[in-house]
Order: structure tokens, then sequence, then C-alpha cells
């Protein structure tokens, strides 16, 4: 009984201590780990069996939100770079954390960023409608069943007719209304 206990208890705290060694040593490499995804996928499953162990959650949003910070948001670093590891990072947090708490707490230093470059939007723009370029904002559009505006058909706000030479811009208030309507959040759910 109470030898079993004893041994119960060591074989608990070494388990334990285990897997925070482990922890730590993938919080110093976890920048490399995110930007190996999806090759490191099996280490990046591997922390968050071990962060479920040890609730080390906290240190490791510090060590990644400090990593980006050093390695990556800097005037040197290429833009479609930036936006690569930003994806990558919101792939390995969600496979560690669904809930998204961990990427709320790295994330907003390379959003705030990437929000003061001025090739930022013409990169993710390329991104998205390259196929060439192989990015993973492409394939996400292919994947929600978009189709190219070449294969898309007219519809009752489409005119064939010359422009109207009477037409006027919209005021203040009809420009306001059309914002409220929804057509910023497309931007804003990514963060932007």
């Amino acid at each position: 009984g109470r030898m079993m206990y004893v041994e119960e208890q060591w074989e608990a705290r070494l388990d334990y201590a285990l897997a925070e060694s482990f922890c730590k040593v993938r919080m110093e490499e976890l920048f490399d780990i995110v930007a190996d995804y999806p090759d490191s996928l099996p280490a990046v499953r591997e922390l968050r069996v071990a962060l479920e162990r040890t609730r080390m959650h906290g240190l490791l949003a510090q060590s990644l939100r400090g990593s980006l910070e050093r390695r990556l948001i800097h005037p040197g670093a290429n833009t479609g770079q930036i936006i690569e590891v930003y994806i990558n990072t919101i792939k390995v947090l969600r496979v560690i954390d669904p809930s998204d708490g961990l990427l709320e707490a790295v994330a907003q230093p390379v959003r705030s960023y990437l929000r003061g470059r001025n090739d930022a939007v013409r990169c993710i723009i390329t991104r998205l409608t390259d196929e060439k370029a192989d990015g993973d904002l492409h394939e996400e559009v292919r994947r929600q069943d978009a189709r190219p505006l070449e294969q898309t058909q007219l519809d009752s706000d489409d005119e064939d007719d010359a422009p109207d030479p009477n037409w006027q811009p919209p005021s203040k208030n009809q420009q306001q209304s059309q914002n409220n309507n929804g057509t910023t959040s497309a931007t804003s759910r990514g963060g932007w």
C-alpha cells in the first residue's frame, strides 16, 4: 500500500518534470517549428500533449511572442516571409489551442507591424490570387469553392450599358451606411 503510493507519487513527479523540461526545450525551438510547419506537425502535437500536462501556455505565449518580435518584425524582413510565418503561427497555435487564446496573446505585434508595411496588402493579394505562388492563402480561397472572376455570371447590378454621365458619388451618409453593412468586416475578420 504505502510503497505503491510513494512509487506512484515519484512517477507522477518524474512525468511532470519531463513534460516541463520538454516544453522549455520546445519553447526555445518554437520559432523554427513554426517556420517549418507543416513538416513540424508531429513536434507541434507532442508539444500540445506536454502543455496539457504542464499548463505552461502563458510561458509559451511569452516565448513565441518574443521570438517573433526579435526574429521577424524588423525592417530587413521580407513582407512575404512575414506573412508566411504569420500564417504558420496561426496554424501551429490552433493545433495547440483551438480556442485561439494563445493566438490572441502572440499575434498582435505581427498584425500591427504588417499594418504599417506599405507592401503588405499587395503581398496578401498576390498570395490570394497567384496560383504559381503556391501559397496557403491561394489554397484557402480554392478550398472555399471561390470561382475565378472569369467564370462568374453577371447579376442584376452589373450593366453592359455605357456609364451614366450624370452619376454622382454617394454622399458621406451613404458611404457610412455602406461601411457599416459589413463591407469592412471582410478584412477585420482576419485581424487586419
